[in-house]
């Protein structure tokens, strides 16, 4: 049978004798799911009870544990009555006894360096002994005592037991200090971690479980609960390998998972589960309130000087002049500016939202994640992707050429947004990314520079001035070539991207120049002014694209754009 918390209390259905045991098992960690923020742990244990009411109290988990996430399963002939927690401050008692036991080792560790100081003392008194009984031997104690003969055999014995003693007496007085040096490392290594012991304050979470059984039973209890201190994050392999002419070129789209945690335990040897949900994010939109338009009372003009201006007509000549005006001065001009992309802020992974779909990738081996927020790297899936191959180039920016592949998403579940190392032909080139994506998406990654394909783009007419006789305008003309050639021996298929400026102001005219290259798209990516040119280049074949514009506006206005 199998009992969840949940269970109603069935002490009813049960003659449970009124004696009561307190037992603590040890629990082993059996199953992590780590989610893009926070993780469920699953704790295991077995324990033989008799009938009765019991208490199963698991210590030691970890502090940040939400109380509300803690479920109970169980499976034995007995019933989960209820489940309590507590945070306990591992503080003064566990602090005081684990000082007190450092603090006895020390002074053990003193008494028998002091032992061993006696004991090169000893021995550095018999030293002295035993060269003053050699000296005694040798030399008269005084002016009236003859030096007696020494015979050859009984000299040698003298110097040879002499010679004996002293060597053991060293060797004692050196293994003494040896162990000296042991005990001094010994006591710094102890004292250092009474000092750790200092600022320590510990707290832990520490569960309850209050059971009935009937009878003797063997059960098995599995306590989940959620912890805030960890994540995981997705990266990729892409290994792009090039078709030769006739052959399709392939890529192979490998995902992998970087898991971290400082949950306050290590995961040793448990069953991973990845999974793409997010319980810490949001369940529901967001609901938008409501934006009232207010009259708000003009501030009183600031009174200005007879020179302010002269000053401020100085001041938007500058500025003008700073934005590459083109013609005279007036107090109506227009500053035409060409707009730049907005900067994209880079996003945690952990903070993703995702929604509609959810993953679970199961590692297949049991794996241990340590506590210190070192990452464990796994690999969780990979497949085959077909790609379509493009070189991209943007040479008003970059004279390079850019290959690119193309590819629609296989497998199930989202792909959540990573870096994505490249590889080309085995080559590593370079990192890339991969934003949030759908099966069935199309998807596109650089693989870096391709060589193969020369790009040049040079400007071939600049004509500023008027024309008109009777309501004479102000123009500025540009034009440029752009010249692609295809140095592979096999096609290739090419984008070309460029600019023409546009303009808000109805005074301001853009115009096309005669004979300019039609382009593919407009407004690339809705962006206004933005152009691309798609065309398949044959091997050793090159093409010219010709691009330009015309800017009119009336005299007396200024203008200004930004190259």
């Amino acid at each position: 049978m199998k009992f969840a918390l949940s269970g109603v209390l069935l002490a009813s259905t049960f003659c449970v004798p009124v004696w009561a045991q307190d037992f603590a098992p040890v629990s082993k960690i059996d199953a992590i799911t780590v989610y893009l923020q926070g993780a469920d742990v699953v704790r295991a244990t077995t324990i033989e009870m008799p009938a009765g009411a019991h208490k199963i109290t698991l210590a030691d988990l970890p502090a940040n544990i939400d109380p509300r996430s803690i479920r109970v399963e169980g499976t034995g002939d007995f019933a989960v009555a209820s489940v309590d927690s507590r945070s306990l401050f591992k503080g003064a008692p566990e602090i005081d006894a684990a000082r007190k036991g450092f603090e006895k080792q020390i002074t053990a560790l003193g008494d028998e360096r002091v032992a061993l100081d006696m004991a090169v003392a000893d021995s550095n008194h018999q030293r002295q002994f035993l060269l003053s009984l050699a000296d005694k031997q040798l030399t008269p104690q005084s002016t009236t005592e003859t030096l007696k003969g020494i015979d050859v055999v009984q000299l040698g014995s003298l110097v040879d037991l002499v010679g004996q003693r002293l060597a053991a007496q060293t060797l004692v007085i050196q293994k003494a200090q040896t162990r000296q040096r042991e005990i001094d490392e010994k006591v710094n290594e102890l004292n250092q971690r009474m000092a750790e012991l200092a600022p320590g304050q510990d707290y832990r979470t520490e569960v309850v479980i209050n059971v009935e059984a009937a009878q003797a039973v063997t059960g098995n209890l599995k306590v989940s609960y959620r912890v805030n201190e960890a994540s995981w994050a997705p990266y990729y392999d892409a290994k792009l390998a090039i078709g030769s002419a006739g052959k399709a070129s392939s890529m192979e789209l490998v995902k992998r998972a970087e898991v971290t945690q400082t949950t306050g335990e290590v995961w040793t040897d448990v069953k991973l589960t990845l999974s793409t949900a997010r319980p810490t994010g949001a369940t529901a939109a967001p609901e938008i309130a409501e934006n009232e338009i207010v009259l708000r009372q003009p501030e009183p003009p600031v009174p200005m000087s007879s020179a302010a201006p002269a000053v401020q007509e100085m001041f938007e000549d500058q500025l003008a002049e700073a934005d590459g005006a083109i013609g005279g001065n007036d107090k109506s001009k227009v500053v035409l500016r060409s707009l730049k992309p907005a900067a994209i802020a880079l996003q945690k992974q952990a903070i993703l939202e995702v929604a509609g779909f959810q993953a679970n990738y199961v590692i297949g081996t049991r794996v241990s994640v340590d506590n210190s927020g070192q990452s464990k790297k796994v690999r969780i899936a990979s497949g085959n992707q077909e790609v379509a191959l493009h070189v991209i180039s943007a040479p008003r920016l970059d004279a390079a050429a850019y290959l690119t592949a193309k590819f629609v998403v296989q497998g199930e579940g989202p792909q959540l947004p990573g870096v994505v190392n490249l590889y080309r032909d085995g080559v590593f080139v370079g990192q890339g990314s991969l934003p949030l994506l759908n099966p069935k998406e199309e998807a596109e990654l650089g693989f870096g520079v391709d060589d193969q394909i020369k790009v040049t783009r040079s400007e071939v007419k600049r004509q500023t001035g008027e024309e008109g006789f009777i309501n004479s305008s102000n123009i500025d003309v540009r034009a440029w070539d752009v010249v692609v050639k295809n140095l592979h021996d096999i096609a290739m298929a090419v984008v070309v991207q460029d600019r023409v400026p546009f303009a808000a102001v109805k005074d301001i005219t853009i115009d096309e120049i005669p004979g300019m290259t039609e382009p593919t798209e407009r407004n690339v990516a809705k962006k206004r002014g933005v152009l691309s040119w798609a065309f398949t280049l044959e091997p050793g074949a090159e093409n010219t694209v010709k691009t330009g514009y015309k800017i009119s506006w009336p005299e007396g206005m200024k203008v200004g754009q930004v190259e």
